[in-house]
């Protein structure tokens, strides 16, 4: 990431937003935010007990940044653009369900981005008062059996879908369940 950002000559960031603890979500974090300088940083309110967590928070205290938790219905503008924060919605026993949630609206084109929220956390989100519809959705949780159930997909109804992550990979995502709800929709 650090590579990328500095073939396009960035050298600050508006916005930081770690979803949620787990490695694939945050792994390298911890050098963005010591090579670059950083405005909002945006995590939950969730610990994790990970050298990848630990490395992200020893950067924020080595820059001096603080953490900005995210809160329901907080917009940020960003651009021509602007973001409302979705989730999380409460306190959750799986740490997934904990993450930022963003909808992204840039003029016509609506974006949602839901980390690995898990359909308990999809619920809450049908449920806040924000709406959902999106042109392009980031499924939840690379495509897993445990993200993007029937009502959550429905209320979205997204033009794409895309799904990030390895082929192949371990976890067999995505999976067949979400790819068929995702068909189902068309």
């Amino acid at each position: 990431i650090q590579l990328y950002l500095q073939k396009q000559n960035i050298q600050t960031l508006t916005y930081i937003i770690g979803t949620h603890p787990d490695s694939d979500h945050i792994g390298g974090l911890d050098v963005v935010l010591t090579k670059f300088d950083c405005g909002t940083v945006i995590l939950p309110d969730v610990v994790s007990d990970t050298a990848t967590y630990r490395d992200v928070i020893d950067a924020m205290e080595y820059r001096s940044y603080q953490n900005t938790l995210p809160q329901v219905g907080d917009t940020y503008p960003l651009g021509d653009a602007e973001f409302t924060i979705i989730a999380p919605n409460g306190e959750y026993d799986d740490d997934n369900n904990s993450s930022v949630g963003i909808k992204l609206v840039h003029g016509n084109n609506v974006f949602l981005f839901t980390g690995d929220a898990g359909e308990e956390a999809e619920a809450d989100m049908l449920q806040n008062g924000i709406e959902l519809k999106a042109d392009v959705l980031h499924v939840g949780h690379h495509g897993s059996d445990t993200s993007s159930s029937q009502a959550f997909i429905n209320e979205v109804s997204p033009t794409y879908a895309v799904i990030s992550c390895g082929r192949e990979n371990p976890y067999g995502h995505p999976h067949e369940r979400t790819l068929n709800t995702l068909l189902e929709h068309g």
